[in-house]
């Protein structure tokens, strides 16, 4: 069974591995219940790391097409060949778009946001608002944008900061909203030209967020997540709740430190609310073992306070009133 790799091609390893698979189980060659090559294998013959392989795998179990068995090895799924052929090729359109889309410099929040506002088009769902929530960390972002989800007839799309500050689209051209925290305003106030769009908010942790924080004192804390930033505004979270505790460090997710022994010698764990779309499959078994085994998994809830999240309605009503004049 050969894989071919190429280092200098603009898709990654790891995706160049997912399609390969793929396409040898739609094809046949790979036939239910055939077993891959090992991790190590694998990674050998493709001169490549186990990481990559690894992180391959896990994405091919996620789609359905292999099933990975502790102790036993990873196996072609019964049923991943009976997918219609019509769902084939679509998901081959998708990773052939994807592909050139990487290929222009486009990052994949920005080609989400292309995606679904290409989708909104075609949809001609002209009532709802378009709000893009922009600021310098994933974890944010992903805290406000489940925040507002509930808000009903918007389009909420999230942006890191630097993707909103270069070229090649004006914001403006897709946002009814540009909404951030009063730390990026005069940043974003150069490249929103439209400045009835563009709306700053008050960001902090939720009351239950503090009230778990507050109850750790003299105790060892680790800080997981996946950016410097979001660690800074858990600190600073510390720091007015004025906390004494011991040995406080940080973990990125992604980083090439071993989780596990970061793990064992931390008493209270404080981690992004969605911390599981940071991190691989493993750290985040990892993460609910700690707490099974009786660490205090605090997860941080750091979104829009209650008087700007009601500017942030009053704001979408005008705007969609708007639409009607």
């Amino acid at each position: 069974m050969k894989f071919s790799i190429d280092k200098n091609s603009t898709v990654s390893i790891y995706q160049q591995l997912i399609g390969q698979i793929a396409r040898k189980v739609q094809s046949g060659e790979l036939s239910a219940g055939k077993k891959l090559p090992t991790v190590r294998e694998l990674a050998d013959q493709a001169g490549i790391a186990r990481g990559t392989v690894k992180h391959a795998y896990e994405e091919l179990e996620h789609k359905g097409i292999v099933k990975m068995t502790r102790g036993k090895g990873t196996f072609v799924q019964e049923q991943a060949r009976q997918e219609s052929s019509a769902k084939v090729r679509a998901m081959n359109a998708i990773e052939r778009l994807l592909d050139e889309m990487e290929s222009l410099s486009f990052s994949p929040q920005e080609i989400q946001m292309f995606f679904n506002l290409k989708l909104r088009e075609r949809m001609e769902h002209d009532d709802n608002v378009c709000i893009i929530f922009i600021d310098c960390n994933p974890e944010t972002l992903a805290n406000i944008i489940n925040q507002i989800s509930v808000i009903p007839n918007i389009e909420a799309h999230k942006l890191l900061l630097p993707d909103a500050l270069k070229e090649p689209f004006v914001i403006d051209d897709f946002a009814d909203l540009v909404i951030t925290t009063s730390t990026h305003m005069s940043q974003l106030g150069g490249v929103v030209s439209n400045k009835d769009k563009l709306m700053q908010v008050v960001t902090a942790p939720s009351s239950p967020t503090v009230a778990k924080m507050a109850m750790i004192s003299n105790r060892s804390v680790g800080i997981i997540c996946a950016s410097e930033t979001y660690s800074h505004i858990i600190r600073k979270s510390m720091q007015s709740l004025e906390l004494s505790c011991r040995d406080v460090e940080t973990f990125l997710l992604g980083s090439t430190l071993d989780l596990e022994t970061f793990l064992r010698h931390k008493d209270v764990l404080i981690v992004p609310n969605d911390f599981l779309l940071f991190c691989s499959r493993t750290q985040g078994d990892l993460i609910r073992q700690a707490g099974e085994q009786g660490k205090t998994v605090i997860r941080y809830n750091y979104q829009i306070d209650g008087g700007s999240f009601l500017n942030v309605q009053e704001k979408i009503e005008s705007v969609r009133a708007a639409k009607y004049l």
